[in-house]
């Protein structure tokens, strides 16, 4: 499937699921070649076909194509000049639309959902038709490949539209069902008590620093649910994570969910890495690790996030409390 037929594809099946409707919605993709394809302005993703898209390039300048592209033209360049992405979908699902009016969170009933979204999406304040304000939408895809727009959609990206598409898709399911739970009178919130530190233990510390490492280390020892679910799972491996400007390594020896040492070589099961910003959003609790992996944020270099499968339990809690070590920001060190 070419890049016009998936975009075609991807158009109508998001508009029989119910994620917009009318002449809402606007999609493009990322070509081989650089250019961009993105769908006219005012026509329904329902009916649209291979004829109606427009290519431009990275500036906006039509390049083939009759007709106006899409409104939303700028927020899609603006997108691919600041991110490593090769598809850009805006949406107006009906359900997460209904929460972020009301001020709702999701909520996250099914490990899958979140895996795929690592926590409720940023919401931006939306006042206009068309995303005029840029700027606050490029920072948000720092630490989240979905984004939502209040009293307007969603805008998702990913390295292909199949990526796009299913961060939308698996958050209006999750809408769905914050929305059921609610409903039948429970909210299926996940445990809120899952991280908590003292205030005390907050002082931040340089990230990547022996003294942040220790005080990781500190936290996941003395934690009784972490450890419990490491001895059930017999959490025995190395885990190395790698900041991408310098190399610096810190590697966690795991002996049945213990830290038993932490060296600086890259001798390990499982190396993620990321730049120094990425990995200050992760541990100041803007970016879920998991997720971040998913939506290649973090780049797992060494190792599959499948094979992490059966100790999903006891990293999600040792991920929690990653923010009992929150860190300097960019700037401040």
């Amino acid at each position: 499937m070419n890049d016009k037929e998936l975009i075609v594809t991807i158009s109508r099946t998001a508009y029989l699921k119910g994620l917009t409707a009318g002449w809402g919605g606007n999609v493009s993709v990322r070509t081989a070649e650089g250019a961009v394809l993105i769908t006219p302005h005012k026509k329904s993703l329902a009916f649209l076909t291979a004829e109606d898209l427009l290519t431009v390039d990275i500036d906006g300048n039509r390049i083939s194509g009759q007709g106006r592209a899409s409104t939303e033209l700028n927020m899609h360049l603006a997108l691919y000049r600041a991110h490593d992405v090769n598809a850009v979908l805006h949406l107006h699902p009906p359900y997460i639309n209904s929460l972020v009016d009301k001020g709702v969170p999701l909520q996250f009933t099914t490990i899958e959902s979140r895996l795929t979204l690592g926590g409720p999406p940023p919401v931006l304040e939306q006042k206009t038709p068309i995303v005029t304000d840029l700027e606050p939408l490029v920072d948000a895809f720092k630490t989240s490949n979905l984004v939502c727009l209040k009293n307007h959609g969603t805008v998702s990206a990913g390295n292909d539209l199949y990526e796009a598409f299913a961060l939308t898709d698996v958050a209006e399911e999750a809408a769905k069902m914050t929305i059921n739970a609610m409903i039948i009178g429970k909210n299926g919130s996940i445990n809120t008590d899952e991280g908590k530190v003292k205030e005390a233990d907050l002082a931040r510390l340089p990230v990547f620093s022996d003294q942040h490492m220790a005080r990781i280390q500190k936290l996941v020892n003395e934690d009784e649910e972490a450890q419990r679910l490491g001895r059930e799972t017999d959490l025995t491996m190395k885990y190395a994570i790698v900041q991408a400007e310098d190399g610096k390594t810190f590697t966690m020896h795991f002996q049945k969910g213990k830290i038993v040492q932490i060296t600086h070589d890259d001798d390990a099961d499982f190396i993620n890495a990321a730049k120094k910003e990425i990995w200050i959003h992760v541990f100041n609790g803007r970016l879920d690790p998991f997720a971040a992996t998913s939506q290649n944020k973090l780049c797992l270099v060494k190792g599959h996030i499948g094979d992490l499968a059966k100790w999903y339990a006891p990293f999600y809690r040792i991920f929690s409390l990653w923010k009992g070590a929150p860190v300097l920001e960019l700037g401040e060190e």
